[in-house]
């Protein structure tokens, strides 16, 4: 077959045809494209400043819990009527400060007074009672002691007396008769020496007795008239404790009983914070984990301290956490002052780890929005996430460090594949 040679004319016009169809091609290419993207859905729009973006970080992640609180007194003292009464006058309002000896109200009885009066004149007249007895008493024993010393002085001149008769008696100077005589007396006088000795040794005995029984009824009278005289000094009702008056629960004019609650001190000088803490964040709570308290006083100030105690009960979704300071505490700390509590739970020397999204849980798988495009759109992503901290929360699973997310609310957009961010 012979070849033909093509003009080049037709040869130019061939192929511009050829890049006329190349060029068609793409052009409908390009359009099918464009109409591809305006016809997907393109997903909601947000504006930036409505979201809070955080970047995925690696390294030391430590587990904390954060719980309010405030500072409560390690000892708190309920003053209570110690007499009965009539508040008369009430001298400090809640928020004083008190020393032990401060007078917080005065309570009128006139009844007490009275009672103490009477308490005191029987005291003294038990008193003069003693003095007067102890002398009767004395005086009785010296006549019972001149008694016995008459009596020994006659019996023993008797004795002489028959011991010299019978000696005359051989001799016939003196009669049978008036020896039996002088014997029998001095016999006579010798048995009453000896009871008037028994019955001074019964007396001696006797006396102590009634002395000692008038003193125990003046020990008895001593007693009550303390009591009394206590009673009558609690009518000026004092704190007893140093500290803060926390409440006043009388009103003057009030009528009181005994043991009527009047006033409530908080002791200032030991004051431990007292935390509520999530019942789902307190299962790794432990006592001797340190603590970092940030006192309410607007002066930024941290205390360090440590948990003594956690309680084994749930209140109102809250566990109570006891945290002692170890630090001294500001002049400007008092009862019930807001405080917040960090608890240091553990440390991860290596993590990836984000600012902790809203409604995120340890142990929990969630999605969260990544960002693309330079921070133009996000993408749904399934996170899980490991343990969680009170700003942070570890990641198991899904980004990885550098990558930025949403972690503020996403319920407004959430199940769109994408979204566009403005701004």
């Amino acid at each position: 077959m012979i070849d033909v040679a093509i003009p080049p004319a037709e040869r130019r016009r061939r192929k511009l045809r050829r890049w006329g169809i190349f060029g068609a091609i793409v052009f409908v290419l390009i359009l099918g494209a464009v109409l591809v993207l305006m016809l997907a859905p393109a997903g909601p729009s947000v504006a930036k400043s409505n979201l809070w973006i955080a970047m995925v970080q690696q390294g030391r992640f430590s587990v904390t819990v954060s719980a309010p609180g405030t500072l409560v007194p390690r000892r708190i003292r309920m003053v209570t009527a110690g007499a009965p009464g009539t508040i008369q006058e009430i001298r400090v309002e809640p928020g004083d400060r008190v020393r032990a000896d401060s007078v917080l109200a005065i309570v009128s009885n006139p009844k007490l007074e009275d009672q103490v009066a009477e308490a005191r004149a029987r005291l003294a007249d038990a008193e003069a009672s003693l003095v007067s007895q102890e002398a009767s008493l004395d005086d009785h024993l010296l006549t019972l002691k001149d008694t016995l010393s008459r009596v020994s002085a006659e019996a023993q001149s008797a004795k002489l007396k028959a011991r010299a008769e019978k000696g005359l008696l051989a001799e016939e100077v003196v009669g049978s008769l008036q020896y039996t005589r002088s014997r029998l007396t001095a016999q006579s006088l010798a048995q009453e020496v000896r009871l008037t000795r028994e019955r001074i040794k019964n007396f001696k005995g006797n006396r102590i007795a009634q002395i000692h029984a008038q003193r125990a009824r003046i020990d008895a009278l001593t007693a009550a008239l303390r009591s009394k005289e206590h009673e009558l000094a609690s009518l000026h009702v004092r704190a007893g404790l140093s500290g803060v008056v926390q409440s006043v629960a009388v009103q003057e004019g009030q009528r009181l009983v005994l043991g009527n609650p009047i006033a409530e001190i908080a002791g200032m000088r030991a004051l431990k914070a007292k935390l509520e803490v999530p019942a789902s964040e307190a299962a790794e709570v432990a006592l001797g984990q340190p603590v970092d308290l940030a006192l309410d006083t607007g002066s930024g100030r941290h205390i360090a301290a440590v948990v003594t105690r956690v309680s084994p009960s749930v209140q109102a979704g809250t566990v109570t956490v006891d945290a002692e300071p170890k630090d001294p505490l500001p002049a400007d700390a008092r009862p019930n002052l807001a405080i917040n509590g960090l608890i240091m739970i553990a440390t991860l020397p290596d993590a990836v780890y984000v600012e902790r999204p809203a409604y995120s849980a340890s142990g929990k798988t969630m999605t969260l929005y990544r960002l693309i495009h330079g921070g133009s759109a996000a993408v749904p992503v399934s996170v899980r996430f490991g343990r969680a901290s009170s700003n942070t929360i570890q990641i198991l699973k899904g980004l990885k460090p550098g990558e930025r997310v949403i972690v503020s609310d996403t319920s407004g957009f959430a199940g769109a594949r994408r979204i566009r961010i403005r701004g």
